[in-house]
């Protein structure tokens, strides 16, 4: 067995290396792309170290758009468990306001009143806090949409209507979605019919409430028989009855599978 080393294997029967041999050495200063990069070897270092960094960046910016998104998912989902113990509270106060009215003698309505007053004092609190949320929650899209809604249901329960019809009309509007069938424009449709019943609470602002709710149940892909069930509790003209029956008429041809549901609105008219 030979001890030679790699190396030393790799000398010809001449003692020369490959390395070495003019043959290769011409071979290359033949080739055209061997002449290329001996001549241009800065510039390509120079591109291949752009795209090196552009590489290094691109990963770094899908990295913090994905830890973006992970964020605000968890703000979300913490803003939904806040605004439900609102409302909770709310009942609870109502019940305790309840308390207090049947309460019949004195003793009973201070303890009650205490009682409401502290629960009040809560419920502000909470009010507070969850609007700190609702503001840190304003990208990546979606997640500015839901703000937007959950600001305005917050508003809602507090009696807040202005601010309700300013979240509302600050929403992007679900019909400029090009795809019909997107998430965005299911997001866009649904945070547009949370807000438009929510601000059908005050009367003040029902003109608008139903101007929502009537361009979501004639054209709306995903919540327009929601909009149209919504709806039929503010028909007050005739005009307005004809004209609901007609968009229940086209919702029961375009949404054949919610026959049903279309068939219930249309029995309780």
């Amino acid at each position: 067995m030979s001890d030679q080393s790699p190396a030393a294997n790799q000398k010809s029967s001449t003692g020369r290396s490959i390395f070495e041999d003019p043959a290769i050495g011409d071979a290359a200063r033949n080739d055209a792309f061997v002449r290329f990069v001996l001549k241009n070897w800065r510039s390509l270092l120079l591109l291949l170290v752009a795209i090196g960094a552009s590489m290094i960046a691109y990963n770094r910016f899908t990295v913090t758009a994905t830890e973006k998104r992970a964020r605000a998912t968890t703000v979300l989902s913490d803003i939904q468990s806040a605004y439900k113990g609102i409302l909770d509270k709310q009942e609870e106060l109502l019940k305790l306001e309840s308390d207090r009215d049947l309460a019949k003698d004195d003793e009973a309505k201070k303890t009650a009143a205490t009682s409401i007053e502290a629960k009040s004092k809560e419920i502000e609190e909470s009010r507070s806090k969850l609007s700190l949320m609702i503001d840190s929650l304003s990208s990546p899209a979606p997640f500015d949409t839901y703000s937007k809604l959950y600001r305005g249901l917050l508003a809602s329960r507090f009696k807040d209507f202005g601010l309700v019809e300013q979240s509302l009309q600050s929403i992007s509007p679900w019909e400029a979605v090009s795809d019909p069938r997107s998430s965005e424009r299911f997001i866009a449709e649904t945070a547009t019919l949370g807000l438009a019943k929510a601000l059908a609470q005050s009367d003040d602002h029902l003109v608008v409430a139903k101007e929502k709710l009537v361009a979501l149940g004639e054209r709306g892909e995903f919540v327009a028989v929601d909009a149209l069930a919504a709806l039929a509790l503010f028909l007050n003209t005739t005009e307005e009855k004809d004209a609901f029956k007609r968009s229940l008429d086209a919702a029961r041809a375009k949404f054949p599978a919610q026959a049903r549901n279309i068939d219930t609105i249309s029995q309780e008219l």
